[in-house]
């Protein structure tokens, strides 16, 4: 009774978790997935491998300690024969000394991979915050033209009504209430699908942010104050500098370098002697010599020895060594060139898009305010009889069509200018 009554409180905990909406700024969805998203996970794990590594690395300094023990019995058939046995213990260790520094270098480049693998951690954040807020701003975009649509829907079924009316008395063509019958209900669907289109990038977002299906989620909507907050183009040659000082790819492509070079120094080291300490104790017993402790006292014996191993001919494998890990220095160092490269003009293509996207959007809003006056217009003339439903929507799809084009060049302007945002190390916020 007790586990069943258990059972049912957690399904109903579940149930009431998933019910709740999750409300989320673009600043909680960042937060969330730092901590949830599955590809930063694995990056995480990426870097704690690598500090494994390092570990490892840095105990090829200590001494290798190991214990032997041999155990034999026997039995002899001759006169005096019978049962016997013997016994062989020890403790050997050993630790090398010099290995022309390549616990050294090695240690250096393991450290080097720890740092890499924060830069691909970085990297990693970069791509999913932009696509947070693409998502995001999708799901801002739509709910802004939700508001507009459910306002046009409202004047298109006082339309609708009033053109009904002017039918039945005759002041108006059937076909021209029709019209505004067909009207009303493209605007019903235009709701439909942008609803639709809200829930999509909400469903997008949640498998961002790796939260479960079942989890209703929205997004807290900032103020246009907020919206507007920080977005002024800064000049391309700061956007430049600001990158190229911390951008991760390019970062990952410098520290390949220092590890190439780790490369070659590991492979010079085949070049020269190693030098090694070794040191052990043993003893042991035979059952026919003495007693066992005493025989084990007699028999202890220890020993110390250096050992240095000269190389002097290995079929140039060392050199061929060397000659591998400068040519994957020098590509390095070209991967390193062509990333900048890449970087800038990926920057000044970014750079031109964001102009270029605020000069549209500013084209849109003084195009939207303005078809929308003219629709307010004609809708006035429409309800005195003045002109046919033809003209009235006529005008009302002009305005649509560019209040359509108004938000979606005002939010790709914000996506746009927030990519540089990303590009330069600046926290994304809205």
């Amino acid at each position: 009774m007790k586990r069943t009554f258990l059972l049912l409180s957690f399904l109903f905990c579940c149930g009431l978790s998933f019910s709740q909406t999750k409300q989320l700024s673009l600043e909680d969805c960042i937060r969330y997935a730092k901590e949830n998203n599955i590809t930063l996970k694995n990056a995480d794990l990426n870097k704690e491998s690598s500090e494994i590594n390092l570990k490892r690395a840095k105990t090829a300094y200590a001494p290798s300690v190991s214990a032997s023990l041999s155990q034999g019995i026997g039995y002899s058939h001759a006169e005096n024969g019978g049962f016997n046995a013997s016994g062989n213990y020890g403790i050997n260790a050993g630790m090398t000394l010099f290995d022309g520094l390549n616990t050294q270098n090695s240690i250096k480049q393991a450290k080097l991979n720890v740092t890499q693998a924060d830069y691909q951690i970085q990297q990693t954040q970069n791509n999913i915050n932009f696509q947070i807020i693409q998502s995001f701003l999708s799901v801002l975009m739509n709910e802004e033209l939700l508001s507009y649509q459910e306002e046009v829907l409202k004047t298109s079924r006082e339309q609708m009504a009033q053109g009904e009316n002017q039918f039945k008395v005759g002041k108006i063509l059937e076909s021209d209430y029709l019209l505004l019958e067909a009207q009303y209900l493209s605007d019903s669907f235009n709701i439909q699908n942008t609803k639709i289109a809200i829930e999509n990038s909400l469903n997008s977002l949640k498998n961002i942010l790796c939260i479960n299906s079942k989890q209703e989620i929205s997004i807290v909507k900032p103020t246009e104050e907020q919206l507007s907050k920080n977005i002024e183009i800064p000049e391309l040659n700061e956007v430049i500098t600001k990158t190229l000082g911390y951008y991760p790819s390019l970062k990952i492509s410098e520290n390949a370098i220092e590890m190439a070079e780790y490369d070659v120094k590991i492979a010079k080291s085949n070049y020269y002697p190693t030098l090694s300490l070794s040191a052990g104790i043993s003893t042991g017993y035979r059952n026919n010599d003495g007693a066992f402790g005493s025989q084990l006292g007699n028999n202890l014996g220890e020993n110390l020895g250096l050992s240095l191993n000269v190389p002097i001919y290995n079929r140039s494998a060392t050199k061929s060594q060397v000659s591998q890990a400068k040519i994957k220095m020098q590509q390095a160092e070209l991967d390193k060139v062509q990333e900048e490269l890449n970087l800038v003009q990926e920057l000044e293509n970014a750079y031109l898009d964001t102009r270029k996207a605020l000069n549209n959007y500013q084209l849109a809003d003084a195009r939207a305010k303005a078809y929308y006056a003219s629709y307010q217009a004609y809708n006035q003339k429409f309800q005195v009889g003045a002109i046919t439903a033809a003209d009235l929507l006529q005008q009302q799809t002009n305005y649509l069509n560019y209040l359509n084009t108004f938000i979606q060049n005002k939010y790709t302007y914000i996506l746009d200018r927030k990519v540089l945002d990303i590009y330069m190390g600046v926290p994304i916020e809205l």
